[in-house]
């Protein structure tokens, strides 16, 4: 399925993803259409002189937790929040994001000009994608037990709102036992994005009131969107 405007993508919302029962459909996007659904973690490789064939999760996660206390702000000491919390400022982990917020899939999907390049470093220009999951709704009351490093299977995962990053993009994560293997969950749709269409999109987006400043609502945030209103650029 392609769109190419706002309006066809709320088309699709109104006419194919509202809730039924005890599905919800959840959204991601991204900039390159040939991506996989495999969490950051499982996409990179160890440190050559490791001696590894994956990479350590249990100490990068182990050093979030002794190092991020002072800057994060809020007490936990739960290693699913702190995951998820080291997932939305950059840090590889076995958390793949989703949103309940179509417009903020659309955005993630069209903010970059490109987002993938071949073994030359030249950019592809590639359609974008938003990925629709219709999925089972997840039982709050039921929080997850154990380790999100042991589980058995792909887990999905509402955090509590610990960031405002989390807040305004309506996060949650699937958690995944394999992070190199695909996800392939049956009741996905993926809308194309045409390259060609992708700026006028994040134009129109900023029209609607969605732009970095709001999806980021930190300084950092703040002055991309400065730079973006204000400098020649996509």
């Amino acid at each position: 399925m392609e769109i190419s405007s706002i309006a066809q993508f709320s088309g699709l919302i109104e006419n194919h993803f509202r809730d039924r029962g005890d599905t919800t459909v959840v959204y991601r996007g991204h900039g390159a259409a040939s991506f996989k659904l495999c969490p950051k973690v499982g996409r990179h490789a160890p440190p050559k002189l490791s001696g590894r064939t994956h990479v350590n999760e249990a100490l990068m996660l182990e050093l979030f937790r002794r190092q991020s206390p002072d800057r994060i702000g809020i007490a936990t000491t739960d290693d699913w929040e702190f995951l998820s919390i080291a997932q939305h400022h950059g840090m590889a982990t076995r958390l793949l994001d989703w949103t309940r917020n179509p417009l903020a899939a659309l955005y993630f999907a069209v903010c970059k000009k490109d987002e993938s390049w071949d073994a030359e470093g030249r950019p592809q220009h590639e359609d974008a994608e938003i990925i629709a999951w219709r999925s089972p709704k997840v039982d709050l009351t039921k929080p997850p037990k154990g380790s999100p490093l042991k589980i058995k299977q792909v887990i999905k995962y509402v955090p509590r709102i610990t960031t405002p990053r989390l807040r305004v993009q309506s996060g949650l994560f699937t958690v995944h036992p394999k992070p190199k293997e695909e996800f392939a969950p049956p009741g996905v749709l993926r809308i194309q994005i045409p390259y060609l269409q992708r700026k006028e999109l994040k134009d129109s987006l900023y029209r609607h009131g969605l732009n970095e400043s709001v999806l980021f609502p930190d300084v950092d945030g703040l002055a991309r969107h400065i730079d973006w209103l204000q400098i020649d650029s996509y």
